[in-house]
């Protein structure tokens, strides 16, 4: 693949070969073509992650081992079509069941009154 002129800054970055090799596995077992690209796609999510601008804003989710298996036991069953729609998914689920109660609590008040 040749070099995309739409692209027209370059940037230098120092990494350990260690970092280097996990970027080169990146590369290998995913769908990337070159370092260069991990390293793109990287820099654009963290710039969108941060981006106060943004309508949305992406949250970084460390899960336990065993709740990660029980979601990817979900994927298998069909819940979702992929892990971020999955949460998603419950994330929605998670605050209508908040806003329900907040509802049915401001009707209970409203009641007593």
């Amino acid at each position: 693949m040749g070099q995309d002129m739409s692209v027209p800054y370059r940037i230098t970055v120092r990494v350990t070969k260690e970092i280097m090799n996990r970027l080169e596995e990146l590369v290998e077992n995913y769908q990337y073509e070159t370092v260069s690209d991990v390293i793109r796609r990287a820099i654009e999510e963290f710039v969108s992650k941060h981006d106060k601008n943004a309508a949305t804003s992406k949250v970084d989710l460390v899960l336990p081992k065993r709740i990660l298996q029980d979601l990817e036991k979900d994927l298998d069953e069909g819940s979702a079509i992929s892990l971020e729609d999955l949460i998603r998914l419950i994330l929605r689920d998670y605050t209508m069941g908040r806003i329900n109660k907040e509802l049915d609590q401001i009707s209970k008040q409203e009641g007593n009154k």
